[in-house]
C-alpha cells in the first residue's frame, strides 16, 4: 500500500494497515472506492472528530443447525410414531408442532446469518470539503480500530505546533 502513496515533504506514517493511513499531516483511506485503484486522502487539519461504532451481528449459524436437526428428528419422531405406538391425535399433533417450529426458527436463524453483515468496528472520518473517509474493521471493538483512533486524535493535537 506504500507503495501506491506518495508521501509529502516532512511527512511520516503514525498508523498503516489494509483500510487506513495515518500521517503525521493526512488520513489516506477509502482504497478502491475511489477512482479505479485510488483512495481519498485528506489534511488532518480538514477532518472533524471521528464516529467509531460497532456494527454487524454474531453469527448463529451453530444453533441454527442444532435446531434444524432437532426439528427434523422430531418431526421424524412425529410421523412415525403412531405407526409404531398408537397415540393420541392431540399428543401427535403436539409432537409434530414442535418439531414444525423448531425447523421453521432453525430456517430462519440461518438465514439471518447468511444474510446480515458480520460484527465490524468503522469508524467515520467527517472531512470538511469532500467525501467521509471510511475506516471498517473486522468483530467488534477491533484493536486496530482503536489504535488508529488514538492516532489520529494525537496526531490532531500535535498539528497546532
Amino acid at each position: 500500500m506504500q507503495s501506491q502513496i506518495q508521501l509529502l515533504p516532512d511527512e511520516e506514517i503514525l498508523f498503516e494497515n489494509e483500510r487506513a493511513v495515518l500521517t503525521n499531516r493526512r488520513l489516506i483511506g477509502n482504497f478502491g472506492s475511489s477512482s479505479a485503484g485510488g483512495f481519498d486522502d485528506a489534511d488532518l487539519r480538514e477532518i472533524g472528530p471521528p464516529n467509531k461504532f460497532n456494527g454487524g451481528y454474531q453469527s448463529k449459524k451453530g444453533i441454527a443447525l442444532r435446531l434444524l436437526a432437532a426439528g427434523v428428528a422430531v418431526l421424524a419422531v412425529s410421523i412415525f410414531l403412531p405407526f409404531v405406538v398408537g397415540i393420541d391425535g392431540r399428543l401427535e399433533a403436539l409432537i409434530f408442532l414442535i418439531g414444525a417450529l423448531a425447523f421453521v426458527v432453525g430456517i430462519y436463524l440461518l438465514l439471518n446469518s447468511l444474510f446480515r453483515h458480520s460484527p465490524n468496528t468503522t469508524i467515520i472520518f467527517p472531512v470538511l470539503e469532500g467525501e467521509d473517509i471510511i475506516a471498517s474493521f473486522p468483530e467488534w471493538d477491533n484493536a486496530d480500530a482503536e489504535e488508529l483512533s488514538r492516532r489520529f486524535a494525537r496526531a490532531k493535537r500535535g498539528i497546532g505546533r
